[in-house]
């Protein structure tokens, strides 16, 4: 049987325990060439140095003061939201990211951005249900969700009638190839419900911006304001409860939406690479606009790419991988592999005088 949770008051006192004991320290973050940061409470300072207890263990470290950091007392552990902390330092970012990994919780908001840790493992947490608990509801409803981060888009372009641009940025790994696919999958999910809520109310903010290498999923086409289309908004979402939901996204997008997500595939295929950090790293820069008529459904997208990194044909770094269209057909094998030569050309790139073999596995290419 699982283990009975702890009542409401239990969790309290326990709160009100960790409280006073983080009172009667001063407690700090310490830089740790292994760990990141370790804690540990100042027991004496002089001048600009201190003399800092680990929690770990009670090892005393003397430690310049500057290169310490202030703790947030414990109420702020697992907070949703990074600006939400009293002392906003690395140390105490890096911390309440590793808490909610921990617990399973892989997005954090950082102010008006979202924080992603790839899990590096699937999750539940892209399912219709999930789509349909995010669908009109402000931020602050649900947990952090790269979905509310869709919604805020979706709601800002029809109440503002101005385009909206969601920037994914990080380094290779990240998840942003990914984060783009969710991104356009809750796009077309809710441009295709036939049962959509109405849009609503929500604060206006400005929309995510920035410069870097990025995927880029940007609407542009507003929503009118016309009395028509919100008609038409309430109208629909009276019969939210009805047979509507009980179709999955599947079943419902059109033949656009699916063309949409069915282009990302392709786009991998002869634009991402196995590398040592990333068994599908984007080696190029993709921005995708999505076109929306005035009732709400897509009308129509295009994807620019840049940057490609044509080298990677010929020249690459050790353990890594050249495009994986070129694995992929020679999985397929046929009068395609012949036609094309593919086996010669891998032989010549691999330096390979032995028959190719290889062998394809999701998306990690082996040889």
């Amino acid at each position: 049987m699982p283990a009975p949770r702890p009542s409401q008051s239990a969790e309290a006192a326990r709160a009100a325990a960790a409280q006073a004991e983080f009172n009667e320290k001063k407690w700090v973050w310490v830089p740790d060439d292994k760990d990141g940061y370790l804690a540990g409470w100042v027991v004496k300072e002089e001048d600009d140095m201190g003399e800092v207890v680990m929690a770990a263990g009670g090892e005393i470290r003397k430690l310049p003061l500057y290169a310490l950091s202030k703790m947030n007392p414990p109420k702020f552990d697992r907070v949703d939201d990074i600006a939400d902390l009293t002392f906003l330092n690395e140390a105490s970012v890096v911390h309440n990211l590793r808490l909610r990994y921990g617990s399973g919780s892989i997005y954090t908001y950082s102010g008006l951005f979202l924080v992603a840790v790839n899990p590096y493992q699937p999750l539940p947490l892209y399912s219709d249900a999930i789509v349909h608990q995010y669908r009109g509801k402000r931020r602050d409803e649900n947990p952090p969700h790269i979905f509310a981060i869709a919604e805020r888009a979706w709601v800002n372009m029809g109440e503002e009638r101005e385009n909206q641009s969601i920037l994914i940025t990080g380094e290779s790994g990240a998840g942003k190839t990914e984060s783009t696919k969710k991104v356009i999958q809750y796009l077309a999910a809710i441009a295709t419900d036939a049962h959509a809520p109405a849009t609503p109310s929500h604060s206006q903010s400005p929309s995510l911006a920035g410069s870097a290498s990025f995927n880029a999923v940007v609407p542009t086409v507003g929503l009118p304001r016309s009395s028509s289309f919100r008609k038409h908004s309430k109208a629909t979402s009276m019969s939210a409860s009805g047979s509507g939901f009980s179709l999955t996204a599947k079943g419902r997008l059109g033949l656009l939406e699916r063309q949409i997500l069915q282009a990302n595939p392709i786009l991998e295929a002869f634009g991402n690479a196995q590398t040592q950090r990333n068994n599908n790293s984007s080696r190029f820069g993709k921005f995708i606009r999505i076109s929306f008529s005035p009732d709400g459904s897509i009308a129509g997208a295009n994807i620019d790419w840049y940057l490609l990194e044509k080298s990677r044909v010929v020249v690459r770094s050790e353990a890594e991988r050249s495009f994986h269209v070129f694995y992929q057909l020679m999985e397929g094998g046929g009068s395609l592999k012949g036609s094309t030569c593919i086996c010669r050309v891998m032989d010549l790139l691999t330096h390979k005088q032995t028959p190719c073999c290889w062998t394809v596995t999701s998306r990690t290419m082996n040889t």
